[in-house]
């Protein structure tokens, strides 16, 4: 059985909450405009170079906000399984429980082997990119933001991975194939929709939207940029965290996270679009029973039929050196933006220049990360 949802706090979660919001907010807005922007003109000169540079930019940034909920709230990550080989892209796919779980991955990915957080791209729902600061960075970061229908995100799924095919990088897209976080009015419809065609009621998970999974894998195996299927399961031991509010408003975080990992060679999937679809529908009965054992045996354990490099990654002492340098580096980096910004002239003009241009590009392109794909075509 799952722990409970967590629906208060105290004033000292509140006060972390508040802490860390202001932090993220101060440091990617600033980050944006004294860094991302300048550098957007070589996204026309040389797209390939300006994916790399705000790849690795971004990717580091974002130990920032991983290590605080680390150290101020005390989330304790364990991830078990194959790990994700940075050197052959891949899809990975995961149960989607909290609006939570795509932040916790980046300090699973950082035990993994920390270059891939500069190569893990991320579907999320679209309202997102609007969010000053965290949403510009995440659309420069060229994660793909959906309006979750299919018929409108058809065109972007293919201009995106058509992007990611032109960099020549070994990209890792995360997909929630679920559509959205298991949250109450979810469970409701994803239980009506069960009923209502004859299948298992999941306690654990939503029923996955099949259609999405298969266009998107069918489109990045076309383009050459998938080696390998990545399925990775979720759970929660402590409590159930449900949305990003709670965390930056109310200070409410879990303590203990678990991330299971198998690795799949996407050779040994269908090749048809009838077979995937129920390739993904089994995979997602046998996640249900997985996670009925984690939440029964409090843990994850060792699958039958799974490879023999099933590991236990950890936070090394190398790894945790790596990780105060670099948000060192970032605390440094940030108090001087900061300077920058009371001390200059002119620097609210210039702030309110830049968020006209970025909201303007928004707006007639349909995304910042569309203009930038668009940019990249010669």
């Amino acid at each position: 059985m799952e722990p409970p949802v967590t629906v208060s706090s105290t004033n000292l979660q509140r006060f972390k909450g508040l802490c860390f919001t202001t932090l993220i907010i101060i440091s990617s807005f600033l980050g944006t405009i004294y860094v991302l922007i300048p550098l957007t003109p070589l996204a026309y000169l040389n797209p390939k170079l300006f994916r790399l540079i705000v790849d690795f930019l971004i990717g580091y940034w974002l130990v920032l906000p991983t290590s605080l909920v680390e150290w101020l709230f005390g989330v304790r990550i364990q991830v078990l399984g194959d790990g994700i080989d940075p050197k052959r892209p891949s899809l990975i796919i995961m149960n989607h429980r909290t609006c939570l779980d795509w932040l916790f991955f980046w300090c699973a990915l950082w035990r993994i082997e920390p270059s891939l957080i500069t190569t893990e791209k991320i579907v999320l729902k679209g309202e997102v990119k609007y969010l000053p600061g965290a949403g510009w960075a995440m659309a420069y970061n060229a994660f793909l933001l959906l309006d979750r229908n299919f018929l409108t995100d058809k065109a972007r799924i293919e201009t995106f991975v058509e992007y990611y095919a032109r960099m020549d990088r070994k990209y890792h897209l995360l997909l929630f194939p679920e559509g959205t976080d298991k949250c109450a009015r979810a469970t409701e419809r994803s239980n009506s929709f069960a009923k209502k065609n004859d299948l298992v009621q999941y306690e654990y998970l939503l029923h996955p939207r099949t259609l999405g999974f298969v266009f998107l894998l069918q489109k990045m195996r076309k383009e050459k940029c998938v080696d390998y299927i990545y399925d990775v399961t979720v759970g929660y031991g402590d409590q159930i965290v449900q949305s990003e509010t709670d965390l930056v408003l109310r200070g409410m975080c879990p303590k203990d996270v678990h991330y299971l990992i198998q690795q799949i060679p996407d050779s040994s999937l269908p090749k048809d679009d009838e077979q995937l679809e129920k390739w993904l529908k089994d995979k997602w009965a046998k996640k249900e029973k997985i996670l009925h054992n984690f939440y029964k045996e409090k843990g994850f354990r060792r699958q039958n039929g799974w490879s023999s490099q099933f590991k236990n990654f950890q936070l090394t002492s190398k790894l945790k050196l790596l990780q105060i340098a670099v948000v060192c580096i970032w605390l440094a980096a940030t108090y001087f933006w900061l300077y920058l910004f009371v001390s200059l002239n002119h620097q609210i003009w210039y702030s309110l220049l830049a968020l006209v241009s970025i909201v303007g590009l928004q707006i007639y392109y349909n995304g910042f990360e569309m203009f930038l794909a668009r940019l990249s075509i010669r």
